[in-house]
């Protein structure tokens, strides 16, 4: 960091940008995290945020919450550009796929049934994660549609302010299709599972065994998925005339140790016997620490959690389970009945799919 004409985020940026290149740190290492960078180089830490920003703006890094910031393989990203220009000069129009990250079973169906239904109806895709960062969704939506796509599917990083380019697309009347989630108050077509009903079917299933349930969530309770289930969550318990009690929610999921900590919460609580998951993590969690405490399930304890991972012997007993690949397969159809009609917005702006309450096998748990 030589050039004092510079401001100290760019200074911080270049010399990054030179050990990459002179191999210091090779695709796919991790770069020090932002209060490593300030510390090391005596700068705030927004400039160090700046200077990690300006980097996956442009490709160099990615971003990964909860793990850090990586150096990107460049013979990918050229391969992915090699393949964006093949498309555009091959004559099929394309259409763009974002979404956080595909690392689990339920983005994985996704993609592929999106990648599928594309194929049969004449599109190219390309996509993208925004690894569950605003400015990286952005960045990828702009880039996108300079480079041509017809249309766009994007899966929203999981956050408590819109994205603004998702806002301005709509206004525009740009063909998009969110999925998974949709905005609340915007009219943004949408695919997505009924989230309200899934919660209070699962919230339900335990509150009628007469469980006193506490909830396991992350805490970010203004996001419409998360605000969704536990509306549902709450109607279940009015239902039954039975009084929310905050004090029952864990909301720790995203902590460091988050078993250790699910395993203390229940053991301040031991009048806790069932729990509703927000999600398939908080459910291998709330499973986990029910198991190590040793409480017997189905008999004195029940777990109930929304989404279900592949390896079903891990999960709770009861979940709602979403189709996945019917949410991908709807997308695409949405999105190719914009591209399709004349006539603007005269197609089913939300589809809202059902989601189905099983009960897993007792000796798939406990074996």
């Amino acid at each position: 960091m030589e050039d004092s004409n510079l401001p100290l985020y760019l200074q911080l940026k270049q010399f990054l940008e030179g050990e990459i290149k002179k191999g210091a740190y090779k695709a796919h290492d991790q770069l020090p995290s932002e209060v490593e960078l300030a510390r090391q180089f005596d700068v705030s830490r927004i400039t160090s945020k700046n200077a990690i920003l300006q980097l996956v703006e442009e490709g160099k890094v990615y971003r990964i919450p909860g793990k850090g910031t990586f150096v990107t393989d460049q013979n990918e990203a050229n391969f992915s550009k090699e393949v964006g220009a093949s498309i555009l000069s091959g004559g099929r129009p394309f259409i763009g796929f974002i979404v956080p990250e595909i690392e689990d079973y339920f983005t994985a169906r996704i993609l592929s049934r999106i990648e599928s239904v594309s194929t049969q109806l004449g599109y190219a895709l390309m996509v993208q994660q925004s690894h569950h960062y605003i400015d990286v969704e952005k960045q990828a939506i702009q880039t996108m549609i300079k480079d041509g796509a017809k249309g766009l599917i994007i899966f929203p990083v999981d956050d408590e302010t819109y994205n603004e380019e998702i806002l301005r697309l709509t206004l525009d009347h740009f063909p998009i299709v969110l999925v998974d989630r949709y905005l609340s108050g915007i009219d943004t077509p949408a695919v997505y599972s009924d989230n309200l009903q899934g919660a209070y079917q699962l919230t339900k299933c335990l509150l009628e065994k007469g469980k006193r349930v506490a909830l396991f969530t992350a805490p970010n309770f203004e996001t419409i998925t998360v605000c969704d289930r536990i509306k549902g969550f709450e109607k279940a318990h009015d239902e039954e005339d039975i009084p929310i009690d905050r004090s029952l929610w864990f909301t720790e999921l995203l902590h460091e140790n988050p078993l250790e900590r699910a395993i203390r919460f229940l053991q301040e609580h031991p009048d806790i016997s069932g729990i509703f998951a927000m999600n398939a993590f908080a459910g291998k969690i709330a499973f986990q620490a029910s198991k190590y405490l040793g409480k017997r399930m189905p008999d004195e304890f029940e777990i109930a959690s929304f989404d279900e991972e592949h390896e079903l012997g891990v999960y709770p007993i009861y979940t709602a389970r979403q189709d996945a690949g019917l949410l991908g397969e709807k997308a695409v159809e949405l999105l190719h009945a914009q591209l399709t009609q004349n006539t603007p917005n005269n197609f089913q702006r939300k589809v809202v799919l059902p989601v189905q309450v099983s009960r897993i096998q007792e000796e798939s748990v406990n074996n």
